[in-house]
């Protein structure tokens, strides 16, 4: 009579093992398999026909080096494709690349964009959204540096879908050695409430998506943090604040993963200056898709 009540539970225990193996496989499929795709993500900031700096690109360096991605196999994606990626298991190209250009500088459009189009390249400028389309900073009532472009100037080569522009900040690219804001980027300033942080943040991101509005044709979903500077806190909150993928300045590769949301927060982003050429910009990316950069020998 034991042996009956029994019987039943040497079939459960089989049935719930061949679960947990199915499970890990799975988990080791994700880790292991196409589901998992090498991500770079290179940033520039302003174009002009001297390099006076490592945020300075020539119009024929960044040819060269457009040239050299397309021909290196390399296609340009945009942040959608990205979160679909992740989010829908929609697929990537074998050698994506997402190129990305900071502050919203006018050369973005008159030197960058006609370049990106010529190769059949795209990019995702992160625009500074108290600067957009202004002549003077609003703080200290000094020239631009550089000119700003307005979002109705970036609407032909985004309707082309050569460009995009997401979210610089509003008011946050800023430090405090400036003497404005009392805080360095996102940072939470001394003495500052988790509340006060959360509803400084939460508010600063209203304001770009105020300001932003319909003028851009495209959804805003992405962030770049100021100056590099963030940390978990603040990563949280620039998510309640809807922004779906967000970068950093860190050098290095990323790593998508179907299914899991956390691998399209703090991506790290490879500097891309006037010194790097063509060839060298693929060599390096290359050193993360050893099989396909192999099979081109």
């Amino acid at each position: 009579m034991k042996s009956k009540k029994t019987d039943w539970k040497l079939p459960a225990i089989i049935l719930l093992a061949l679960l947990l193996i199915l499970e890990m496989a799975d988990i080791y499929r994700l880790a292991r398999s196409g589901d998992t795709q090498p991500l770079p993500v290179l940033m520039y900031h302003h174009f002009a026909d001297v390099s006076t700096d490592g945020t300075v690109v020539t119009p024929g360096r960044f040819r060269e080096q457009m040239t050299a991605l397309r021909e290196g196999g390399y296609e340009a994606v945009t942040v959608p494709q990205v979160i679909a990626f992740v989010r829908e298991g929609a697929p990537l190209p074998d050698k994506p690349v997402l190129i990305t250009m900071d502050d919203g500088y006018g050369s973005n459009l008159t030197v960058a964009a006609p370049i990106l189009e010529e190769t059949g390249m795209r990019a995702t400028i992160f625009s500074i959204g108290i600067n957009e389309g202004e002549e003077y900073y609003a703080h200290s009532g000094e020239p631009m540096w550089q000119h700003r472009f307005a979002f109705e100037e970036a609407s032909p080569w985004v309707e082309k879908g050569v460009i995009d522009v997401q979210s610089h900040t509003f008011d946050m690219h800023q430090l405090e050695s400036y003497g404005y804001s009392g805080r360095d980027g996102v940072r939470r300033m001394r003495g500052e409430s988790a509340e006060d942080y959360r509803r400084a943040l939460l508010d600063d991101a209203a304001a770009f998506r105020e300001r932003r509005g319909d003028r851009v044709a495209t959804e805003l979903l992405a962030l770049a943090y100021p100056f590099g500077y963030y940390d978990m806190e603040a990563d949280k909150i620039m998510g309640e604040a809807g922004y779906q993928l967000t970068v950093t300045i860190d050098e290095r590769m990323n790593r998508l993963r179907a299914g899991d949301e956390a691998c399209l927060r703090m991506l790290g982003r490879f500097n891309v200056t006037d010194h790097t050429t063509g060839e060298a910009l693929v060599d390096r990316l290359d050193h993360y898709f050893p099989d396909l950069a192999e099979s081109k020998k």
